[in-house]
């Protein structure tokens, strides 16, 4: 069998959502949080026209008068994972995601904001962090600890860096002073000779090493499902208001998919989400390995209700465009892009 190598795809630069949250107090100021896409999104495009009907008597065929249109509607499904998230994007955390703007024009400079690398979190404080270590060093430490203990003494061969990253997970160290005491590692060199005691010493001191990697990857997995549950409060806050000043409506949600959308801006009239049971849980923190999710956008184009400017600034990219921008326009497009 060869080995296939395959190119990343960059999907979190390409693709994505972004939620511009109107800023009381601040004039036109917005807060800004984006939503990329780790894995494929399906968008299903629809849109409707309205027309007048007339049938005329002994006329065998309708007239119509043409009324406008509804706006597209974008119907969105996409899936946040845990374990992809964790394998492929280890380096993500809230501070690249979130941020705000000042000036509506300077789009150039807040995407370039998010393409700087960002400061990694070294220890999280989150919901996650809270909820996991009240599970492993509280709920679940007397189960870990009877566990551990019908390990050793039922001989099923649990090896010495094993052992000390269980005792990690359930702040159980003190087991592992206590198995020396015990004459733990001299009952494995007499029921191993063959590790001889020169090995068995060396996995003795490899248990600090354990435990350090074991918490270096539960800080990482705690940032990240903080980061997951982040962005699914974004949705569920995507059709709300604000709650201490009503005039300030729910954000503008802006997506782009490649060429196909291109930064289009958007309100979300529904949502929902779901999880594939098929994947399971995170143990800690109970949060489903992956979760589905919905979202019905429909097209919001305001700009200054001015013309529609392809190659403009932001408001008049925003203005509405019809079938001219594409027949006679510079990009054969209605979208607002980035230019």
């Amino acid at each position: 069998m060869t080995s296939r190598h395959i190119v990343d795809r960059a999907l979190p630069e390409r693709t994505k959502l972004m939620f511009y949250f109107p800023m009381p107090r601040e004039g036109d100021s917005y807060y800004t949080v984006e939503m990329p896409f780790f894995e494929n999104v399906t968008i299903k495009e629809s849109k409707k026209a309205r027309y007048q009907k007339y049938s005329l008597i002994s006329r065998s065929s309708n007239l119509y008068s043409y009324l406008g249109a509804d706006s597209r509607v974008l119907n969105l499904t996409f899936n946040l994972s845990l374990p992809h998230i964790l394998e492929e994007h280890p380096d993500i955390n809230l501070d690249k995601y979130v941020s705000y703007m000042q000036d509506k024009d300077n789009a150039e400079l807040e995407k370039q904001k998010f393409l700087e690398p960002s400061k990694t979190q070294s220890v999280p404080d989150g919901a996650a962090f809270r909820l996991g270590t009240k599970y492993t060093q509280s709920l679940a430490q007397d189960s870990a600890k009877q566990v551990i203990n019908n390990l050793t003494v039922s001989g099923t061969g649990i090896t010495v860096e094993e052992k000390a990253r269980l005792a990690a997970r359930y702040n159980l160290e003190g087991l592992l002073g206590q198995d020396i005491a015990n004459g733990y590692v001299a009952k494995q060199i007499k029921t191993t000779p063959q590790l001889g005691l020169f090995n068995i010493g060396i996995a003795a001191a490899n248990t600090g090493f354990a435990t350090q990697g074991y918490q270096a990857d539960q800080n990482l997995k705690y940032r990240i499902i903080d980061l997951i549950i982040y962005w699914t409060n974004i949705i569920r806050s995507s059709v709300v208001n604000y709650s201490k000043n009503p005039i300030y409506g729910p954000p503008i949600i802006r997506l782009s998919h490649g060429v196909l959308y291109q930064n289009i801006p958007c309100i979300c009239t529904d949502y929902s989400i779901d999880y594939n049971e098929a994947a399971g849980y995170d143990i800690d923190t109970l949060l489903p390995r992956q979760l589905k999710i919905n979202m019905k956008l429909e097209e919001a184009r305001d700009g200054d209700f001015g013309e529609f400017v392809p190659k403009g600034n932001a408001i008049q990219r925003d203005n509405l465009a019809g079938w001219e921008a594409v027949v006679l326009g510079e990009t054969n497009s209605m979208d607002p892009g980035y230019y």
